[in-house]
């Protein structure tokens, strides 16, 4: 009678199981919104991708002025190429991050996310539950422009590539040079030449110069910065590392760079220069809206930003050029930060994706030289969003209707205004636009910092334990770094104290820390 019971009570909770597969919203047999009950036959070339039309259900994150996604011109007429209608949830940017993990906790979640900006740690979390799947056989199968781009790019594959040795996402890929180097230190050539001095070549000459800057008008900030480390992208350069990341690799060797005498160096020359009035007062207390009134008021001689005409006025943002790599006492090595073009986990495709080949060959699009541009917020379809200024087809420009401006233009028009979407970003089309001020930074870039580019630290993989240890110790660690550093430069911390700080460093686990991400990069480096 006992076993009789068992054997029912088991019956009946295989019973509540099958019900709850057939039922719930998070089975692979509910396929999202889709609706689409047999996978289709696809096209491998061409459009369309497939002869009968489907939908594919897509998260992605809308800014505050896009216009709805399923109404933008690009993806209605990509819409007609592919014969693939996309069934878009789009919540504000601002509120992405809440909406996407209560959908994957709820198991709400779509047939794909779209430009989501998903992390390693997420992607390999929720790659090793299954909810993202593997897609490198998809790659090789089904995805011949990405597939390419890699076999071009071999440290792409490596900088998408788990620790488990997947590849869960595809990301927004930039090769195009101004993009590499996000910041460039911009410095007014107006002044050294009136100042009758040479374009700096070493810390000692950039210190002349801001004191002649400083000598001109008391009222010249000679070197504005926020925070520090904006200056520190490029300055630190000049002291032997690479001001992007804490992280510097040297000779396959992972090095903590706040803990180098050539850190101190770099500490001790900024600290000189907050000394004598060449370094803004308010480096540490001023926000980056602050620092640019003061550009908009002609105050800065040396600041960090994309484009200088973002903080000066445009008209006399033509006398600042790109200041170009360093050298100081300790360091003869030119060099200047550069990214590896990777933007991480823009596309992922779930296992709730009954056409993941047809997925895979919508997205893959966006990696050829033509849906680059097609899908990109400097391109859309010629002769409506953009044309060639010229008949040798050198220069392009985008087109904006009468009594429109560009940004509300391209709201309407695409996604790539928003996240970075899962695309090709290439040099050659971008450098052609018809723009004299992008133009010039390009010019900029490409002569003074592109020959002396470097990674400071790749885009390694941790495992999920990794990643738990990882952050715990960073949060504490990075704080102090950070802290220490405004000291430093100020004067509330004296650099006799050095060792001490070091003491800190050391006892809050640091050498765990570095100890991690030689583990990770190893694996990188084997890849």
């Amino acid at each position: 009678m006992k076993k009789l019971l068992i054997l029912l009570s088991l019956l009946i909770s295989v019973g509540i199981l099958v019900g709850c597969t057939k039922d719930g919203g998070g089975s692979a047999d509910s396929a999202g919104s889709s609706g689409n009950a047999d996978k289709v036959a696809i096209n491998e070339n061409g459009f369309p991708i497939v002869d009968d039309k489907i939908t594919i259900s897509m998260l992605g994150q809308k800014t505050a002025i896009q216009a709805e996604w399923e109404d933008m011109s690009i993806l209605k007429e990509y819409e007609k190429m592919t014969n693939i209608h996309i069934d878009w949830e789009t919540p504000p940017n601002t509120d992405f991050k809440e909406k996407f993990n209560l959908l994957v906790a709820s198991e709400s979640y779509p047939e794909a996310f779209f430009g989501a900006a998903i992390s390693p740690e997420t992607q390999l979390k929720l790659g090793l539950e299954g909810i993202i799947i593997p897609l490198e056989d998809l790659i090789e199968e089904h995805a011949p422009n990405f597939k390419k781009l890699m076999d071009e790019n071999p440290e792409l594959r490596k900088n998408i590539t788990a620790a488990d040795g997947h590849i869960y996402a595809l990301p927004r890929y930039i090769d195009n040079t101004r993009d590499l180097t996000s910041k460039k230190l911009w410095i007014n050539k107006k002044w050294i030449d009136e100042a009758g001095l040479e374009m700096p070549k070493t810390v000692d000459d950039l210190y002349t110069v801001l004191k002649a800057f400083k000598e001109r008008d008391p009222d010249i900030i000679p070197a504005g910065s926020s925070g520090l480390n904006d200056l520190k992208w490029g300055i630190l350069s000049a002291f032997g590392y690479l001001g992007t990341n804490n992280l510097n690799v040297v000779d396959d060797k992972v090095i903590y760079v706040p803990t180098t005498d050539n850190y101190k160096e770099f500490l001790q020359y900024m600290n000189k220069l907050y000394n004598d009035g060449l370094l803004d007062a308010e480096t540490f207390s001023q926000d980056e809206q602050q620092l640019y009134a003061k550009g908009e008021h002609m105050l800065l001689g040396l600041f960090s930003h994309p484009g200088a005409f973002v903080v000066v006025p445009e008209e006399e943002s033509w006398d600042y050029v790109a200041l170009p790599p360093l050298t100081s006492s300790i360091n003869d090595e030119l060099m200047w930060p550069s990214s590896s073009g990777v933007n991480q986990g823009a596309f992922a495709i779930t296992d709730k994706n009954q056409n993941p080949e047809a997925t895979m060959r919508w997205v893959d699009y966006f990696y050829s030289d033509e849906g680059s541009t097609f899908i990109s917020q400097t391109g859309g379809i010629e002769d409506v969003d953009w044309e060639w200024t010229d008949e040798t087809k050198t220069k392009w420009r985008q087109i904006v209707p009468e009594g429109e401006n560009l940004t509300d233009v391209n709201a309407k028009r695409t996604p790539g205004t928003g996240a970075a979407i899962p695309l090709y970003v290439k040099k050659e089309w971008v450098q052609k636009e018809d723009s004299p001020l992008n133009n010039n930074i390009d010019k900029e870039v490409i002569e003074k910092y592109e020959p002396y580019f470097k990674v400071a630290f790749p885009e390694v993989h941790y495992t999920v334990d990794q990643s738990k240890e990882l952050t715990a110790l960073k949060t504490d660690i990075e704080s102090y770094v950070e802290q220490m550093q405004a000291n430093f430069v100020v004067g509330k911390a004296s650099f006799d104290e050095w060792s001490d700080y070091i003491d800190t460093l050391n006892k809050m686990g640091l050498d765990r820390l570095i100890e991690i991400n030689q583990e990770a990069y190893d694996v990188w480096n084997k890849n």
